[in-house]
């Protein structure tokens, strides 16, 4: 097993350092309920929208988990995805605990969906699932609860794997270890602690999640006993790189300027990859020109 009960980088301890300087609102968008008690559960999360083929095998994982049936909730969020996303949550509504519900059309930020899933959960931790990711553990959520109730952490962030990267080369690499919402999961305190997303964000919400968490020193592990499946970031075109750019240049009416501009630069550090001819790191600098694209491009062709 692989731990890191903390995450002490030099980046990550000079931007707490710049945030004890320069302090800024820490919460984000997620409603303060009153005080309650949640339930001993793990609540899976998933924001479901154009992929009905791939929730339907992301259900069929968590239908099959060895859990006790009481011991876990999973909701779903369908957005703007109609009668196809129904159809096939229906088809789970006497497996496991299931709570549905649905927008008539997307609301294009990603921040106040996963809010919403939030506030429809009872769960004493939580799991965030893309639509598209895949548990082939039969054993993950029992093994994730058995790790909160063992280790005294906010976060625990499971190996991620590339999914059908044999198949398709151009998915052939994964960050096996990373901030996203594929497949992590949180103590629910911590994420009441932060307010849950910032809930105007088209994208990068689940870094920018990550930032805020690192910044009041939230304790976190990654293990390799926990293991999902997600294909990896691959953008056929600049849509999402702009619009995590336009995510990252909002955040300047939420932090400190300092604080921002370091997370600024810092998304931008992959430019020198460009010069690499690897289609991984052709990724990577892609993030970054999207970043300064951003500065240039109308705002609204890019919230989505």
């Amino acid at each position: 097993m692989r731990s890191n009960l903390n995450s002490n980088g030099a980046r990550v301890r000079f931007l707490r350092k710049l945030y004890q300087w320069f302090p800024f609102d820490i919460r984000g968008g997620l409603p303060v309920d009153p005080p309650r008690e949640y339930k001993p559960i793990i609540s899976c999360l998933i924001c479901a929208s154009q992929r009905p083929r791939e929730l339907d095998e992301l259900l069929s994982d968590l239908g099959r988990q060895r859990i006790a049936r009481e011991k876990y909730e999973v909701i779903v969020l369908n957005d703007g995805g109609g009668e196809a996303i129904r159809h096939i949550v229906e088809k789970y509504r006497d497996r496991f605990d299931l709570s549905y519900r649905e927008n008539d059309t997307s609301r294009r930020f990603i921040g106040q969906l996963r809010n919403a899933t939030i506030s429809m959960s009872a769960g004493q931790y939580v799991l965030f699932l893309d639509d598209d990711t895949r548990i082939l553990q039969e054993d993950f959520l029992e093994k994730a609860v058995a790790l909160f109730e063992k280790n005294s952490v906010d976060i625990i962030i499971p190996e991620g794997r590339a999914l059908y990267g044999i198949v398709k080369l151009k998915h052939d690499y994964f960050d096996r270890y990373s901030f996203g919402n594929a497949g992590c999961l949180y103590r629910r305190n911590i994420l009441d602690r932060v307010g849950g997303f910032r809930d105007d964000l088209p994208s990068y919400e689940d870094i920018e999640l990550g930032i805020r968490l690192n910044l009041i020193k939230a304790t976190m592990m990654v293990t390799d006993e926990l293991v999902y499946f997600h294909p990896p970031f691959y953008f056929p075109s600049m849509q999402k790189p702009i619009s995590i750019g336009k995510s990252i240049l909002k955040l300047r009416r939420y932090y400190s300027w300092p604080v921002w501009l370091v997370i600024f630069l810092n998304a931008l550090r992959f430019l020198p990859c460009g010069l690499i001819p690897d289609l991984r790191y052709q990724q990577w600098f892609k993030i970054s020109w999207g970043v300064l694209l951003a500065c240039f491009k109308n705002d609204k062709e890019y919230y989505y």
